[in-house]
């Protein structure tokens, strides 16, 4: 359902009152009244800037809906093949980061975030309308999120580093 609105250009034209009605305290209404927000921005974005399947994406990525870009990437991926579906793949993963940032979990975040790392470095540039989407500076942003976890983390300020005796 929510792919079809989104491919339709169509996602609210007011705020769902039977949903605030039911989730009628923060943070619940906050969030609600905020995704119904940033859906409508989006929508306005695609409906003047369309595009192809990434281009799209990339404006609900703009707008902090990484799901919602999953969601208009995934029939693209599908329909893909070669280098490109693997681009695609990492794109998807790459918004599959920010979903488990946004439920906490970090571990999964910084596990999948290394992945789309490596499938975007392999295979960004094969992906139709890549620019669109900022691959590079996407790989960028998914490495400082891996570099958490590394060794040489920063913590209290102090640098760890992990000493090797090969």
């Amino acid at each position: 359902m929510l792919r079809d609105c989104l491919e339709r250009n169509e996602v609210f034209g007011d705020v769902p009152a039977d949903w605030l009605k039911c989730y009628a305290r923060p943070p619940y209404s906050d969030y609600i009244r905020d995704r119904v927000a940033r859906y409508r921005a989006a929508t306005r974005d695609i409906r003047s800037l369309g595009g192809s399947p990434v281009n799209r994406a990339a404006i609900l990525w703009r707008h902090g809906l990484a799901f919602e870009a999953h969601e208009i990437l995934e029939p693209h991926w599908l329909g893909a093949s070669g280098d490109e579906r693997e681009g695609l793949k990492g794109l998807i993963q790459a918004a599959g980061v920010h979903v488990h940032q946004e439920a906490g979990h970090a571990a999964a975040a910084i596990s999948l975030a290394r992945k789309a790392v490596d499938r975007l470095r392999r295979f960004g540039e094969a992906i139709g309308d890549h620019q669109a989407i900022g691959v590079e500076k996407l790989i960028v942003q998914l490495e400082r999120l891996a570099e958490t976890a590394s060794p040489d983390r920063k913590e209290n300020g102090a640098s760890r580093k992990m000493v090797r005796h090969d």
